[in-house]
């Protein structure tokens, strides 16, 4: 269990920091936000990280704790039974979805909330 948390906590930095560079002229940043029992809420297009993370918790219809922020591209969450959980950003849908499920490690993994920037 502890090796399976800590994969959980490394992907999760490694997401969060694709989503830090709020300095980058003319970017769009987005985030997906999840929570127990289901909740998600998204946010796209936002001119900072900052304002997409607030919009993708207040957008959760239950009680959203992780979130991943992302520029100028795409990030998926992907949970299954058992608390397998998996996060992934890219450029594209396809790519983020994949990856996402990837990481879930879990037959019972589908794709819980996506969200993509206009580039």
């Amino acid at each position: 269990m502890k090796k399976y948390l800590g994969f959980i906590a490394a992907a999760f930095l490694l997401i969060e920091g694709v989503g830090a560079g709020d300095a980058i002229a003319g970017g769009k940043y987005g985030a997906v936000a999840t929570g127990p029992g289901g909740a998600y809420g998204w946010a796209y297009n936002f001119d900072n990280g900052e304002d997409a993370k607030a919009y993708a918790l207040s957008a959760c219809e239950g009680s959203c704790t992780e979130v991943v922020t992302f520029s100028n591209g795409c990030a998926a969450v992907a949970k299954g039974g058992g608390g397998y959980l998996g996060w992934a950003a890219a450029t594209d849908e396809e790519t983020a979805k994949s990856t996402a499920l990837g990481y879930c490690n879990d037959s019972s993994c589908a794709i819980q909330v996506w969200a993509c920037t206009d580039h």
